[in-house]
């Protein structure tokens, strides 16, 4: 009796401890049981494709108006010679309107201007909620598509759903800084829906527009043969999802509208993974702008330094919008939801990476 009270002992203490190491070092087992999802972890040294500037970050919160407390998420587009960048900027109300800044040589900046460019125009965008919470004209992507300029944009009055809008100018207006000639916006998206992150493909498609979006939590498309938007959008053509236990398990959405490619598209990408850390990946899309043929494994880029890891929101770098000059791509990105920098790195070394990576 005694020994099979030993075994059955045994057997019990053995069953025990196979669940708990299961739990802790099954991810799916320790979700399942525990309700938490694993965070992310890195299975493989990171090298970052993209290198930060040493002078970022390239701009900062200045005086005691409309840029006071955040300057961060450019759109930016090369013309005449210039890397143009409408930011969002906010007050100390967290108001939310689009300075200017221009720069010859991508890097440091020639040119501010000290008032907005963009300002809240539509009912939509203007503060109806508490008068210190955040409004206004967020995140604008820039596509140049026709000879005049297309900005979309996350339209915000404190109350409702944040929402896609959309507005343009002509290239001579802007030049000119005719900022009233900015068309009246309308929007985009529908009520209700998280559908942010809003960009257009810089050029049509068989006579059609394509407009990227983030449904929820995942990277979407939708053709349109106009951008009178008379109607808000609603389909959703899937482009890119978050995948489980990796770095961007959570949210992805477009950086800036896609970089055109001898054979297709470059996308750059955010994804969030459990902890919250924005990070950047790649992917490479075909002719149509719709189909993915590789995607990065890991991250090519994520926050290191103290202005990406500390700001009004932490561990974000967040992009909307890039150039391409030769095989170099600047990326403009916001660190910490505060300051503006850009990381610099080769086309051809991301491409080919995609390309030839394994698992």
């Amino acid at each position: 009796m005694t020994l099979i009270f030993y075994i059955l002992a045994l057997f019990l203490t053995s069953f025990v401890a196979g669940i708990l190491i299961g739990v802790i070092f099954s991810p799916l087992l320790r979700k399942e049981i525990t309700g938490h999802a694993p965070t992310y972890q890195k299975k493989h040294h990171a090298v970052e494709m993209l290198q930060r500037s040493t002078h970022n970050p390239i701009l900062q919160p200045r005086g005691n108006g409309f840029e006071e407390l955040a300057v961060f998420n450019a759109a930016a587009f090369d013309l005449d010679g210039s890397v143009h960048l409408l930011y969002r900027a906010m007050d100390k109300n967290n108001t939310s309107t689009i300075g200017y800044a221009r720069t010859k040589d991508a890097l440091h900046i020639d040119e501010r201007l000290d008032t907005p460019i963009y300002t809240p125009r539509a009912d939509f965008e203007q503060k109806k909620g508490d008068p210190h919470w955040n409004s206004g004209c967020e995140d604008p992507r820039v596509s140049i598509i026709n000879e005049r300029i297309h900005m979309t944009y996350t339209a915000y009055d404190g109350v409702h759903s944040p929402r896609g809008a959309y507005t343009s100018i002509s290239i001579d207006d802007f030049r000119k800084h005719k900022w009233e000639k900015w068309s009246m916006p309308v929007l985009i998206t529908p009520e209700n829906v998280d559908d942010k992150d809003i960009g257009l493909l810089p050029q049509t498609i068989q006579k059609n527009y394509l407009l990227y979006h983030r449904v929820y939590n995942n990277i979407c498309a939708d053709t349109v043969s106009t951008l009178s938007f008379r109607k808000p959008i609603t389909l959703c053509i899937e482009i890119l999802s978050p995948r489980s236990h990796m770095w961007d398990e959570v949210r992805v959405g477009i950086t800036g509208p896609p970089i055109r490619i001898s054979d297709g598209w470059l996308l750059i990408y955010h994804g969030v993974s459990h902890d919250n850390t924005y990070r950047f990946g790649a992917a490479l899309l075909k002719e149509n702008g719709m189909e993915i043929t590789a995607r990065t494994i890991e991250p090519i880029f994520e926050p290191t330094e103290p202005y990406e890891k500390n700001g009004i929101v932490n561990n974000v770098v967040f992009s909307c919008g890039a150039v391409m000059r030769g095989d170099t791509i600047f990326v403009y990105y916001g660190g910490g939801d505060r300051v503006l920098g850009v990381a610099i790195g080769s086309v051809d070394h991301i491409v080919h990476k995609l390309r030839t990576q394994t698992t």
